[in-house]
């Protein structure tokens, strides 16, 4: 068991990474948002969202990674939209 607590404590740690990256990822769509808007740009960026799921490639758990960047690219959009 101890080692089943060893390796939470280490996704525990990861979490809290990427949690405070994906704080500094949504503060940044929002000023997207805001230079969309001003700008009189569409929101939807086809390209943008191909490239950044092409980079999930590289990875060996790229299908689980590419599910969950589309979704923060779908969250990214609603505060872009805000």
């Amino acid at each position: 068991m101890d080692k089943i607590e060893n390796l939470r404590e280490l996704i525990d740690v990861l979490d809290d990474e990427l949690m405070a990256l994906l704080d500094q990822r949504f503060s940044l769509s929002l000023k997207i948002g805001n230079a969309k808007t001003h700008a009189k740009i569409k929101v939807l960026d086809t390209k943008r969202e191909t490239t950044i799921l092409e980079k999930t490639h590289k990875y060996s758990h790229s299908p689980e990674i590419g599910v969950v960047y589309k979704k923060i690219m779908e969250e990214s959009k609603l505060l872009q939209r805000k």
